[in-house]
Order: structure tokens, then C-alpha cells, then sequence
């Protein structure tokens, strides 16, 4: 799941970094992210964390805890990636957007008994907080066509509303040493499948 929800973002952005920056029209990143990231107070970000190896080891796969550290990464990494494009270049025209859902009516719980997913949705829906995926797609739908100055930003539950996000994610120190231990992990890919296509 870190794979899928944070690195390969981290990756793909890493790759495709020097054309945004070279290109003469202004471009976006938007990454999707979760309001579950507010459920984690204190975390670990090291490259064992980062490529998901110490949660796989446990018996039980934490199924959300993985999921929530997930989306805290990538909501990290788009800040941090903001504050280095925007620290150095005032001019940068590359945008960078972190994009929340909220509670969207979807197979993500499918992992789950089927009595706890549909208690969670009944709940979820009483409270008003259940969308459709047509409303959830709403916030990325907002980033994706915000202003070009607007970089930096949490987008929440459509009408282009911005929320602040939580403390944890604007840590900056844990911000940096995310990006040297994703940095570290998408080197060694990079030299693994180098060794792969030489040989």
C-alpha cells in the first residue's frame, strides 16, 4: 500500500520534476490524500517505514494504520515539495496541491467484515459526511483547476474550500527526513532496475 499511495507518487513526481520545471506553460501536481492522516499523532519516517517493510512484519497487516501513515506521507511530501520549488524560485510556475475526498462511498473498506464497512457507512452517512464518488471527486476536480498561483494548499470536500491540515503534517524536520529517506528508496530502485535492463 506505500507503494501504491505514496511512492510511486514520490517517484513518478521525482521523474517527470524536470519537464514541469522546464516547461514554458505553468503546471500542477495534485496528490490525493485522506482526512485519516488527523488520526496519527506521532510517527516514525525512516526508509523502513517509508518502503512500508516494518508494518508488513507484523502478523496482522494494519490495513488502516498503513493506509493513514500513507496519506500523511504523501500530504508531507506535497507540502515539502511545494516549500523547495517556492523557497528557491519565487518564480516557479509549478504548483503543487494536496486533494481530500473526504468520506467517499467506495470498495475501500472491502478488506473489512462487511458488518464493520456498512456500520461505518450507516454512521458516516447519519452524520452528513458520506458523499457519492461524483461529490468526492469534486476537491481534486477544484485543485486540479485553482489559479496557477495557488500552490501549497489542502483542498477539502469541494467548493473550492481550503482546510488546514494537521500539526503533524507541517512538521517540517519530519517533512525533510521523509523526502532523504523516499529520496534514498527512489535511488536504489533506480540502480536496481539500471542492473536489471544491463544485464
Amino acid at each position: 500500500m506505500m507503494g501504491t499511495n505514496y511512492i510511486g507518487a514520490f517517484s513518478l513526481t521525482k521523474l517527470l520534476l524536470p519537464l514541469l520545471k522546464n516547461s514554458p506553460v505553468g503546471s500542477r501536481i495534485v496528490n490525493v490524500t485522506s482526512f485519516t492522516h488527523r488520526s496519527l499523532f506521532n510517527v516514525q519516517i525512516d526508509k523502513e517505514t517509508v518502503a512500508g517493510k516494518c508494518l508488513s512484519r507484523s502478523k496482522q497487516y494494519p490495513f488502516s494504520h498503513i493506509y493513514e501513515f500513507s496519506k500523511l506521507c504523501l500530504l508531507m511530501f506535497s507540502y515539502e515539495l511545494h516549500r523547495q520549488l517556492h523557497s528557491t524560485d519565487e518564480s516557479c510556475k509549478v504548483s503543487v496541491i494536496a486533494a481530500d475526498p473526504g468520506a467517499v462511498e467506495t470498495n475501500i473498506m472491502r478488506e473489512l467484515p462487511s458488518c464493520v464497512s456498512r456500520m461505518t457507512f450507516i454512521a458516516l452517512n447519519l452524520l452528513g459526511l458520506l458523499q457519492s464518488p461524483e461529490e468526492g471527486a469534486s476537491s481534486v476536480i477544484d485543485a486540479a483547476l485553482a489559479p496557477p498561483e495557488i500552490s501549497g494548499v489542502y483542498f477539502f470536500g469541494g467548493k473550492g474550500r481550503t482546510l488546514n491540515s494537521s500539526a503533524l503534517s507541517h512538521n517540517i524536520r519530519l517533512a525533510e527526513k521523509l523526502w532523504r529517506s523516499s529520496s534514498d528508496l527512489f535511488l536504489e530502485s533506480k540502480l536496481t532496475s539500471a542492473r536489471t535492463y544491463t544485464s
